[in-house]
């Protein structure tokens, strides 16, 4: 009776084991594809054109642990910074080491507070450059769901702030 007892045990043991492996996968499988296209919204250059404007007219600030001293701009209605896209290998930031890849709009007054844009420039996929995801493709900016807000309402959002990097790039450039 005993062994029939622990038998039973072990293979419910194992049932459950394997369950959970099996939903770790699948939340993985869900969190890799947690991105959307957005290069009719950010073609690529206009996301290079940000990025220099951040560079060249921005200051320095850290907002994450993961590095430090991320080119920042604080624009009206929210601030941006920048990732490099060698990721932690870059661990300052700095423009000399690595190209960026990341752009992160954050509106700290806002429920949804970040927004992740990707670029994917050519040879990046070859390069695993830091960020990009299984599924993006080389010369697309991708808007990532980091925080599981939903897409469609980062979308819908997004352009508020656009508007905004656009009307002050517009701006200097006129200077």
């Amino acid at each position: 009776m005993r062994n029939k007892i622990l038998s039973v045990l072990f293979a419910m043991g194992m049932l459950f084991a394997c369950k959970s492996v099996k939903s770790t996968s699948k939340n993985k499988e869900n969190l890799s594809m947690n991105f959307t296209v957005i290069s009719t919204i950010v073609p690529p250059e206009k996301f290079e054109k940000i990025q220099r404007f951040i560079l060249k007219n921005g200051d320095r600030r850290t907002y994450r642990n993961f590095d430090n001293h991320n080119p920042h701009y604080k624009f009206l209605n929210c601030e941006v910074f920048l990732g490099a896209d060698i990721g932690q290998r870059n661990g300052t930031n700095d423009p000399a080491i690595s190209n960026f890849n990341q752009l992160t709009i954050t509106d700290y007054n806002s429920v949804l507070r970040y927004y992740e844009l990707i670029i994917v420039r050519k040879g990046d996929l070859e390069a695993e450059k830091a960020w990009i995801r299984e599924g993006m493709e080389e010369e697309q900016v991708y808007l990532v769901d980091v925080y599981g807000k939903g897409l469609a309402l980062l979308k819908n959002n997004l352009p508020i702030y656009l508007e905004q990097i656009e009307k002050k790039l517009k701006e200097v450039n006129e200077k």
